[in-house]
């Protein structure tokens, strides 16, 4: 392969990557369950979340009011939303017995468990602003929507 060749292939590769994360991206996040304690947790299972930690968050900012009036929560009280990651979807206990599993009651349906991911997770607080963990397999980060809307890195763990 000469120079100019080992260039094209490098440029066409740089280009294919960048497409598929674009795909990504702009795939539209799919919620698969959602389950509500109606006291102070709701937990929504997607099949997946953005890339990028602004962009979860800010997808879980224009999914809130949705939440909040579909699943109430008790009001005054440190509120939590774990969005959780559907990976290889839907278990049972005798399929995954090793796994951490999170079931819910879905009817009659024995495939109700979900190992427990929880790539993004929210908290409210009365009079405080509200937290997001944003975790991956490397890094956990924290970040905080001040009262001007703006997202800000935080040093408060939540």
């Amino acid at each position: 392969m000469n120079e100019k060749q080992k260039k094209l292939f490098i440029f066409i590769s740089i280009f294919i990557i960048a497409a598929m994360c674009n795909l990504w991206t702009l795939r539209p996040v799919k919620i698969s369950h959602v389950y509500s304690d109606f006291n102070s947790s709701v937990f929504v299972v997607v099949d997946h979340l953005p890339w990028a930690d602004r962009d979860k968050i800010e997808w879980f900012l224009s999914h809130r009011e949705a939440f909040i009036k579909d699943y109430p929560l008790i009001d005054g009280i440190h509120h939590s939303y774990y969005i959780m990651d559907v990976g290889d979807g839907f278990t049972n206990n005798k399929e995954s017995p090793k796994e951490d599993l999170l079931c819910f009651s879905m009817g009659k349906d024995e495939h109700n468990c979900i190992v427990k991911n929880y790539p993004l997770v929210v908290n409210e607080r009365p009079y405080e602003n509200i937290h997001f963990q944003i975790s991956s397999d490397w890094s956990v980060n924290e970040y905080e929507l001040t009262p001007e809307g703006k997202i800000e890195e935080s040093n408060a763990k939540t």
